[in-house]
């Protein structure tokens, strides 16, 4: 029998992750804040369970599985916060190697700690090199945000940068392979908010400065024109999809969603930002439309700003498989059912970070938090 799938989360939380630094110093510092703190920001500081659960770094998973010849180790996405959520997850998880990295896009929060994989590859104290797998845009992206990164001549200082591999493999709808693990990935795109650009878009830092005025003048305005800005989902072979960063997904996305075989998808992994909905993410109304539509045995929703409290999230989830109603619900609480309306009965839960699900045998589906 081969060993399950793994997905432990590293991060759960929006680009500013959780607890929130508003909400966190008006605490500390009282009247610096016209509004009091929230709950989710406090419970973080008070060392409860609970309080636990609502500290949400950058959405980033982490998935072990059986390949070819052995476990393979892949890590999706590198944000801000990356190193903080490794030094407490991969000891706990008995992580070590990476095999592969996928990014899903260029934002920070997906990015940003790419520098902190030299210490897997420096004096190759864990492995010689990552093999990172991009898309071209999100390859040329990197090049502009961190050259040093892609090109070692940008280098500086001691010169201690990552060894990376390079894979710009990443199109709309065509399934790749990880090296040769025999694991296939298949990406697809989803709509996540828009691009702030002129026509006349800046193709690099140099052509950016020769615009400016040396007088410090203001340029001449220039009229924007709306574009969609695309973030890569990915179906990991026929068992699970991760869809981190969305705010609608575009009919042809539909097809390589689903597995080919026709089977049901045991586990999404699903964007849900906060009750209301966003321009580049969904609200929850929009996140459990989507779940019933996928239809997963399990969604988890990631993705979260510190508004609504993780029980909460889970009162309403529970509530949207069929629980009976809460005798004394709180705001929030009332407001998310009362966005949802009637629908299908659905299982569906707030992730957390350090929350490890196993997929294995037929499917099955268990996780440590959701018995």
């Amino acid at each position: 029998m081969s060993s399950p799938v793994e997905v432990i989360f590293l991060g759960t939380g929006t680009s500013s992750g959780v607890p929130h630094i508003d909400c966190i110093t008006a605490h500390a510092i009282p009247g610096s804040s016209e509004r009091p703190p929230c709950r989710a920001c406090l419970s973080t500081i008070d060392g409860s369970a609970e309080g636990k659960k609502n500290i949400r770094r950058n959405t980033s998973i982490v998935v072990r599985m059986p390949g070819k010849e052995g476990s393979v180790t892949v890590l999706i996405d590198c944000g801000k916060n990356f190193q903080a959520a490794a030094l407490e997850w991969f000891p706990k998880y008995g992580l070590r190697r990476i095999d592969a990295v996928l990014i899903t896009h260029a934002h920070a929060d997906a990015v940003n700690g790419l520098d902190d994989l030299r210490a897997w590859t420096l004096n190759e104290r864990i492995q010689p090199h990552i093999d990172l797998f991009v898309s071209e845009k999100t390859y040329q992206d990197i090049s502009k945000m961190f050259p040093y990164l892609v090109s070692k001549e940008f280098a500086s200082g001691g010169g201690d940068i990552p060894e990376f591999v390079w894979h710009v493999c990443i199109e709309d709808g065509i399934p790749f392979e990880i090296n040769d693990t025999s694991i296939m990935v298949t990406p697809f795109l989803v709509h996540h908010g828009r691009l702030f650009t002129t026509p006349a878009l800046v193709t690099s830092i140099e052509d950016s400065l020769a615009q400016a005025t040396l007088d410090g003048s203001p340029r001449e305005k220039v009229q924007e024109t709306i574009q969609l800005y695309k973030c890569f989902a990915f179906r990991i072979q026929e068992e699970f999809v991760y869809i981190s960063d969305c705010g609608a997904i575009p009919d042809e996305a539909w097809s390589a969603l689903f597995p080919k075989s026709g089977r049901q998808l045991p586990v999404c992994i699903l964007d849900c930002l906060h009750l209301r909905s966003h321009p580049s993410h969904f609200g929850l109304d929009q996140s459990v439309l989507a779940a019933r539509k996928i239809g997963a045995k399990r969604t988890y929703f990631l993705g979260f700003t510190h508004e609504v409290a993780h029980d909460e999230y889970v009162s309403i989830c529970e509530m949207i498989g069929g629980a009976e109603p809460l005798a004394n619900p709180s705001e929030n609480e009332v407001k998310g059912l009362g966005m949802i309306g009637e629908g299908e009965k659905i299982w569906v839960r707030p992730a957390h970070d350090g929350l490890r699900i196993q997929i294995s045998g037929e499917q099955l589906v268990t996780d440590e938090t959701y018995p």
